[in-house]
């Protein structure tokens, strides 16, 4: 309400989000991917996903109804990738951003959602 003074009718709505949706996400992950920061791997993740699923469900869901995503999901583990010519140039190399696996989760949930919502 600090940002947006009068109600808009076509204001977008975040559904809730549910154990099952994650479960679904969480399966679809692929096991060859490096782990962000935290070093929880899909591989982790797909052993306990039906164990913590109501939990994440819930931290998501309040993460779309404030608006706010926590910090900790923002940082990201950042490292250089050759890309050709001398190694010992600076510039012959790329960043790549390992994000958490929980970020992914809830980009992924937001895409659904943005997706769903742009299609109407």
């Amino acid at each position: 309400m600090k940002y947006i003074t009068y109600p808009n009718k076509n204001s977008m709505f975040c559904s809730p989000v549910t154990p099952d949706e994650i479960v679904k996400i969480i399966q679809r992950l692929t096991n060859n991917k490096a782990p962000g920061r935290d070093g929880i791997s899909s591989k982790i993740l797909k052993v306990i996903c039906k164990s913590i699923a109501p939990l994440l469900s819930h931290i998501f869901d309040l993460s779309l109804i404030t608006g706010e995503v926590s910090e900790l999901l923002k940082i990201a583990k950042v490292i250089p990738i050759f890309k050709k010519g001398e190694r010992n140039q600076p510039g012959n190399y790329r960043p790549i951003s390992l994000l958490s696996i929980f970020d992914k989760n809830m980009e992924k949930l937001m895409y659904k959602r943005l997706s769903d919502f742009f299609r109407e």
